[in-house]
């Protein structure tokens, strides 16, 4: 079968509803969370999305669907018009959100042979946006609704929707490492730039289990596989903490959040994950700017030395 094809299964109930294109990595597709919920209140939403929103899931993000971007754009950049089957598939959509921080023409125009649909872009390009210095969430909720919405807009704190039996699985994953209802340490991120030292991590465990009584579990995903023996060293030898032993998927991750009590990270898509969960999150900023980039219920602690003490 053609892979390129796998996209076009909506089912027909799908028509009149809402198609979002949308790339990034984990933290940006969880920046775009409260504008999808946004236009799931309005009708059915399906996105077309990279793999942290293929990871994740309809169910957990709290829309409809969540099918593979690639094939999608394939047809769309290709220079060849639309087939009737690429036809068929997209005008099952009233409305279609391009969700990219880039503006491309070519899309603009292929989708403009469509009639009956109504094709939203970004209003203005997002390297403008970002000299605003507002919350990165403000651009896509604005892309979805087209003007500012209020500070106390419901959509502005939206969750990941956690149903009970993935609450039970992260009990589950929490129990076999003998754990219970732990402090969460993500002591990485994509750029190491943006981390703070591992002897501020190992601190900030060793104060959670002498003076809270707290467990700890320290997580770490690909990003930090190459650099893992270096953090297993940094926590080897303290009491009731443990470092992960394998990676977990990300709706795995998200199960083990919603059974902690709290979280502790650099500025990282894990720590959107984190607070997405509505897990108590405190979130290290070294060379980025919170108020742009961070988790919208997070508590900051933006580059104080006296951390690292």
């Amino acid at each position: 079968m053609d892979r390129s094809r796998k996209v076009y299964t909506a089912p027909m109930e799908k028509q009149n509803s809402i198609l979002v294109l949308a790339a990034g990595s984990l933290g940006d597709s969880l920046l775009t969370l409260p504008a999808l919920r946004l236009l799931q209140s309005r009708s059915s939403v399906t996105v077309a999305g990279t793999s942290p929103y293929l990871s994740l899931g309809g169910k957990l993000l709290g829309i409809t669907e969540v099918i593979p971007l690639d094939p999608l754009l394939q047809v769309l950049f290709s220079k060849t018009p639309l087939s009737s089957k690429d036809q068929t598939f997209l005008t099952r959509f009233k409305e279609i959100f391009i969700f990219f921080k880039d503006k491309d023409e070519s899309i603009l125009e292929k989708l403009a042979s469509l009639s009956g649909i109504q094709v939203h872009f970004p209003a203005k390009p997002f390297t403008e946006f970002l000299e605003e210095g507002r919350w990165v969430a403000e651009y896509w909720l604005e892309t979805a609704f087209a003007c500012p919405l209020p500070p106390n807009c419901p959509f502005r704190q939206a969750k990941l929707l956690i149903d009970e039996p993935l609450k039970e699985k992260g009990r589950e994953l929490l129990k076999s490492l003998n754990l219970a209802f732990p402090l969460v340490i993500h002591p990485g991120s994509g750029s190491p730039d943006k981390n703070a030292p591992l002897p501020f991590f190992r601190n900030a465990a060793e104060r959670a289990v002498n003076e809270s009584q707290k467990q700890v579990l320290v997580t770490w995903g690909e990003a930090e596989e190459k650099n893992l023996g270096i953090i297993r060293e940094a926590f080897a030898g303290l009491k009731d903490v443990v470092v992960l032993p394998k990676t977990l998927a990300l709706q795995d991750l998200a199960g083990v959040f919603s059974q902690s009590a709290a979280y502790l990270g650099n500025d990282s898509g894990v720590t959107q994950l984190a607070s997405a969960c509505g897990l108590r999150t405190f979130a290290v900023f070294q060379s980025t700017d919170a108020g742009i980039w961070g988790p919208q219920e997070a508590i900051i602690l933006a580059a104080m030395k006296n951390l690292y003490a």
